[in-house]
């Protein structure tokens, strides 16, 4: 080990125990000197983005970990914490990209954060879904505030062909027209009125319905883990023909032992299959129902 490698190496333990006391000023700027020494490690790259990452420092995080990620492209960290930036950020179809690839790599190099990547992948997921729902509502009401301004529009054409006056508002025009007309036309304005006024109150209803429709959230049972009981991410079947989220079976193997949970039957890790047509269904669901996240 060269004298130079030393010097990062140390300052890199001064951050991680700066780190360890919630220090995470003192600990960045140790990272910071080791990649001053040493700027090829993609290590000091990460170990800094996770204190700006507890510090919410959003753009430091996604330079870093994008740093981390040219000098490494398997850096599960360097994916993992850029996806949760992202998501803060609010741009939340890269942060899924990188929260994907972070649990790929997770579970092919098998590492230890499967779980902790699925819940950020979700989480971005269901922000993304309230942000979408977010510019729906305010389409809706743009939509709606338009609708019932052709109604009215309408309406007013309607009236001031009845008062057959082209001067001064309809309002006006008509109050004038009716105090010195016969009834029936005022028979004709209150049906014009009633007939626009029912427009409006079924578009009202309209709109109301599909918001209520939206509002009916139930998750099939077939896309809940059965260990977790949250929506699946990455099903996969145990030879008992059993499906559960990986991550959770995987704990489950190493804290309980390996055995299928329902069944009782013996099963190692590698006799584990893909769901591929849950998985796609899963994917599905949650693209038009971001809420089942935290389901």
């Amino acid at each position: 080990m060269s004298n130079e490698v030393r010097r990062a190496e140390k300052h890199k333990a001064n951050g991680n125990t700066y780190f360890s006391r919630k220090d995470y000023d003192n600990a960045a700027r140790e990272y910071s000197a080791a990649i001053n020494i040493n700027p090829r490690n993609s290590v000091y790259y990460t170990n800094r983005a996770l204190c700006y990452l507890k510090l919410k420092k959003y753009d430091n995080v996604v330079s870093d970990c994008e740093t981390a990620i040219r000098l490494e492209d398997i850096s599960v960290k360097g994916h993992y914490m850029l996806g949760q930036a992202l998501t803060e950020k609010g741009e939340f179809e890269s942060a899924i990209i990188n929260l994907k690839k972070a649990y790929d790599l997770d579970v092919k190099d098998k590492f230890s954060f499967s779980k902790e990547i699925i819940q950020a992948l979700l989480s971005a997921r269901k922000k993304k879904w309230e942000q979408d729902e977010r510019n729906r509502a305010q389409w809706d009401s743009e939509f709606l505030k338009y609708i019932k301004g052709l109604i009215n529009a309408e309406r007013d054409r309607q009236l001031q062909k009845v008062s057959l006056s082209p001067k001064g508002t309809v309002a006006a025009t008509l109050s004038k027209f009716v105090n010195s007309h016969p009834p029936d036309v005022q028979e004709r304005v209150d049906y014009i009125n009633r007939i626009h006024n029912e427009r409006l109150s079924q578009a009202e209803q309209i709109f109301a319905q599909s918001d209520e429709n939206l509002k009916s959230r139930v998750v099939p049972d077939y896309f809940l883990d059965k260990i977790s009981f949250n929506i699946m991410h990455d099903p996969v079947i145990t030879p008992s023909g059993i499906t559960y989220e990986r991550a959770y079976l995987k704990e489950h193997f190493k804290k309980i032992g390996q055995f299928d949970p329902l069944s009782r039957c013996q099963v190692k890790e590698n006799e584990l299959y893909p769901n591929l047509a849950l998985k796609e269904a899963t994917e599905e669901f949650l693209s038009k129902n971001g809420w089942a996240a935290d389901y």
